[in-house]
């Protein structure tokens, strides 16, 4: 009797066991099977040529892409074919989305994640544009523990896994600027990116190794104080006084100036910039 009660026990642990690793296989092979067909996808859309027109588009709007090589200008149209055609692209506001918004937008993108393996920001499903700032709802924490409930004008905004938001009348005049210092897709792409890291932005994206990690922990602190002490003194700074606010908004201004003013970053903050060099520059990254 004991003999056969064990056996019955082992037996039922056996099932439990058995579905258990169906499930997981049948979740590895729905998983593996998606993968395929977006591969697949994504292999025909590259496969078209870049329509015209885009071309246009992206002289006006994307002028550093002619600074590329002919290999990584290829690319990158690439990831502009795949995101433009891939993310969901919706006007508020009273604004038509466009090619030249999706174009503009996806190549600013693209641009952030040329050096990574295969990155289309797929984690940002939605793409929202505004025609100029728009009001969105706030709140200020006053003493006491109250909290202020309003409303306040937006340029962008990042939320985890998507939407991002953006006004395009501020892109247009980031994208557009002959001596560019700001730009808001990147700024707010940056935050997509610091996000990866479990929701929270807290200005330390995905790091590859313990040795990367601990100068990001070293650095980006010390870099945020001098960068608060510097504006509140009215020193001059390439890295905006906005970064100044949090760690999170210190990794985004800075990610802009990365990418619209490295020689200068370089100079002012070496370290920073090797910081992000080091993330955006080097790879490519899974």
């Amino acid at each position: 009797q004991s003999q056969r009660k064990v056996s019955g026990c082992r037996s039922g642990g056996s099932r439990d066991y058995l579905w258990d690793r169906f499930v997981d296989n049948a979740h590895d092979w729905l998983s593996d099977m998606f993968a395929w067909f977006r591969r697949r996808r994504r292999r025909r859309l590259i496969a078209q040529p870049v329509p015209a027109e885009w071309h246009a588009i992206l002289e006006h709007n994307a002028g550093f892409l002619y600074e590329l090589d002919s290999r990584a200008q290829r690319r990158l149209n690439q990831a502009v074919q795949i995101i433009v055609a891939e993310k969901n692209w919706e006007g508020c506001g009273g604004l038509k989305v466009a090619d030249e918004h999706r174009v503009t937008i996806a190549a600013h993108m693209a641009r952030m994640t040329l050096n990574f393996s295969e990155d289309y920001f797929d984690d940002v499903l939605s793409i929202l544009v505004y025609p100029d700032a728009y009001r969105a709802p706030s709140q200020r924490p006053i003493a006491g523990g109250v909290v202020v409930e309003g409303s306040d004008d937006r340029l962008g905004e990042a939320w985890h896994r998507g939407p991002v938001i953006l006004a395009w009348a501020e892109v247009l005049e980031n994208v557009r600027d002959p001596y560019p210092e700001r730009n808001v897709v990147i700024h707010e792409f940056a935050h997509q990116l610091d996000m990866r890291n479990g929701g929270a932005a807290d200005g330390i994206p995905p790091i590859e190794s313990a040795a990367q990690a601990d100068a990001w922990v070293q650095v980006l602190p010390e870099a945020c104080e001098e960068l608060a002490y510097r504006c509140q003194h009215h020193l001059p700074t390439v890295i905006d006084c906005y970064g100044a606010t949090n760690p999170a908004e210190f990794f985004a201004v800075a990610s802009e100036s990365y990418f619209e003013q490295p020689g200068a970053l370089q100079a002012e903050w070496p370290e920073v910039y090797q910081l992000l060099d080091g993330f955006y520059g080097t790879g490519p990254r899974s």
